[in-house]
C-alpha cells in the first residue's frame, strides 16, 4: 500500500507567510474556495484533497475546481503526506458537530467508526469518536491503518480507547506507516509473544507474567536476534545441568556467545558444542573459560541485571 498524497505548498511559495509570495493582482483574481484552501495548507502543512470539503465546509465541485487552479498555478502540488509529529497529549478535541460531519461525508473515517464499533461490540461514545479522529485528522493515520491497530490491541484483550491511541502512537515511533508494514510488524510482535509464552512454561513461570527484567532477555533473544523456541531451550538445559536453576542472566550468557559465533539455529548450537568438547580434550590448559562462568553463576558474580544482556 503505497503513501498517502496530500496537497502542499510548493517549493515556490515555501513555508514562509504566503501573502510576500502571491501579488495583490493575483490574489484579487481568487475565489473563496481558493483562498480558503491556500490558507489552510499554509497553516497545516499539508491535507488529502478528498478531506478539503468536510475540513472547509465547501462543496465538492468548488474543491475540485479551486484545487486544479492552484495546482495549475503552482502555488499548491501533491505530495507525499508529511507525517506530524505525535503527541503524547495530543488528542484534539472535535465538537459534535466536526464529528458527525467527518462520519457523514468521510467514507474513510466512516469506516473507521464502523469496524471499531463492530470489534469492540459497543456504541461508540463521543471521547471514543474523538479519539479515533484525533488519530485519524491530526496523526495523519489511514484509516487501514487505524482498523488494523484496533484489530491488533483487541486480539490482545486491550479495549480501551486511551490503549489504542497510546500503541497507535509507540507504533508510529517504531517507524511503521504503512498497512503493509504494520502487518508485518503484527506478525513479529505475535510470533515473539508466542515464544515468550512458550519460555515462560519451559521455565514453569506458569501464568506469571514476565517482569520488565526478564521481559528485556526474551525480547533480546527472540526479537533482536531472531532466535528460535528450541534454540534458547538448549541454552536453558545447559543453564539448568550446569547451576541447576533457570538464571536468566547465565542463559544470556550462552546465548550471547553464540549469536557473537554465528550460531542461529539448534543444528549450529550442536555443531559449535561438539566442536568445542572434542577442543577440550586436547587442550593442555587448566583454564576454561566455561568453568568460569559455572563458577561465577553459581556464586552470584552473574547479575540479572548484567550489563551484557
Amino acid at each position: 500500500m503505497g503513501a498517502k498524497k496530500s496537497l502542499q505548498l510548493s517549493a515556490m511559495v515555501g513555508d514562509c507567510f504566503i501573502m510576500a509570495k502571491i501579488g495583490l493582482d493575483k490574489l484579487k483574481s481568487f475565489s473563496e474556495a481558493e483562498l480558503k484552501i491556500l490558507l489552510y495548507i499554509a497553516q497545516e502543512g499539508g491535507i488529502e484533497p478528498g478531506r478539503l470539503a468536510v475540513k472547509l465546509g465547501i462543496d465538492s465541485q468548488s474543491v475540485e475546481e479551486a484545487v486544479k487552479k492552484l495546482t495549475e498555478s503552482g502555488l499548491v502540488s501533491l505530495g507525499e503526506d508529511k507525517i506530524k509529529k505525535p503527541s503524547k497529549n495530543a488528542v484534539s478535541n472535535y465538537d459534535g458537530e466536526e464529528l458527525a460531519d467527518a462520519i457523514d461525508d468521510d467514507d474513510g473515517f466512516k469506516a473507521v467508526t464502523n469496524f471499531a464499533r463492530d470489534i469492540l461490540e459497543k456504541q461508540l461514545n463521543r471521547n471514543d469518536l474523538n479519539t479515533l479522529y484525533a488519530l485519524y485528522d491530526y496523526h495523519g493515520f489511514s484509516a487501514e491503518m487505524i482498523c488494523g491497530i484496533v484489530e491488533y490491541c483487541v486480539s490482545t484483550g486491550k479495549r480501551s480507547m486511551s490503549y489504542i491511541f497510546n500503541t497507535a502512537l509507540s507504533i508510529r515511533e517504531d517507524g511503521i506507516s504503512t498497512y503493509d508494514e504494520l502487518e508485518l510488524y503484527i506478525k513479529e510482535k505475535r510470533t515473539l509473544n508466542t515464544k515468550a509464552a512458550r519460555f515462560r512454561k519451559l521455565c514453569g513461570i506458569g501464568n506469571r507474567e514476565l517482569t520488565a527484567r526478564e521481559r528485556g532477555y526474551t525480547d533480546r533473544w527472540f526479537g533482536e536476534m531472531h532466535f528460535g523456541f528450541e534454540l534458547v531451550k538448549k541454552a536453558y538445559e545447559l543453564t539448568i545441568d550446569r547451576i541447576g536453576e533457570p538464571k536468566f542472566a547465565y542463559m544470556s550468557k550462552i546465548l550471547e556467545q553464540w549469536h557473537a559465533k554465528g550460531v542461529r539455529n539448534l543444528e549450529d548450537a550442536e555443531k559449535l558444542l561438539a566442536k568445542r568438547k572434542a577442543e577440550k580434550k586436547e587442550e593442555s590448559s587448566d583454564y576454561d573459560i566455561e568453568s568460569y562462568f559455572v563458577s561465577a553463576a553459581k556464586k552470584g558474580f552473574i547479575k540479572e541485571d548484567d550489563s551484557e544482556n
